[in-house]
């Protein structure tokens, strides 16, 4: 009992002053308006398959809505906020990933409210590659009394890749425009190649 009473009473205006000052600091943590924003922040795609790639629109931007204190809220920017989605186990084909808190790393004291859109819709597809011949775009009419005799291309065939179903529909390259308008001689020209598709790409870019 003498123990007891000899705890409470020493130093006791220290004991005393502490028990004050954490319940004050404990009121003005309690009681501290929260603000909330919203950034606009890129979503990464993470550990891809070999062999394979993302086809379609993909998204690219979500929204990420923070809540904290306002002086922690104030002062994040979207450089220190990222989301990312894992696809080391994706196979080829569409699948929907859901966006939670736990695809977003924020500053410490944020809290993750909310991700917009709330689910993202991916599809894989196989990236495979062939050759196709290069076709050229001959545009206009050479002068009264000569016409287009042999076109020669170098190179005359060019490999494309990209994803299966896009590669599947390609059979040539077709050249942008060259112009032989009233042109009396050979014509010798550099053209480059024209690939609408930009998921389909030249292995080795070439005029």
């Amino acid at each position: 009992m003498h123990s007891l009473k000899h705890w409470i009473t020493h130093n006791w205006f220290l004991k005393i002053f502490s028990l004050v000052l954490a319940t004050m600091l404990w009121i003005t943590i309690a009681s501290e308006t929260s603000s909330e924003i919203g950034l606009e922040v890129p979503l990464e795609y993470r550990n891809i398959p070999a062999q394979l790639e993302i086809t379609d629109e993909a998204t690219n931007t979500v929204e990420v809505r923070l809540r904290g204190s306002p002086n922690l809220i104030k002062e994040i920017t979207p450089k220190e906020v990222s989301t990312n989605i894992d696809l080391s186990s994706m196979k080829p084909g569409e699948m929907v990933f859901p966006l939670t808190s736990r695809n977003v790393q924020a500053p410490f004291g944020a809290e993750v409210v909310r991700v917009n859109p709330s689910r993202v819709r991916i599809s894989l597809e196989r990236t495979i590659s062939k050759t196709v011949p290069v076709v050229p775009a001959i545009h206009g009419q050479p002068a009264r009394g000569f016409e287009v005799g042999k076109v020669l291309l170098n190179p005359s065939r060019i490999r494309v890749e990209g994803p299966e179903s896009r590669i599947n529909n390609i059979d040539s390259v077709s050249t942008l425009p060259i112009l032989v308008d009233g042109k009396r001689a050979n014509v010798l020209q550099s053209a480059d190649l024209d690939v609408p598709d930009p998921q389909v790409r030249l292995q080795r870019p070439a005029t």
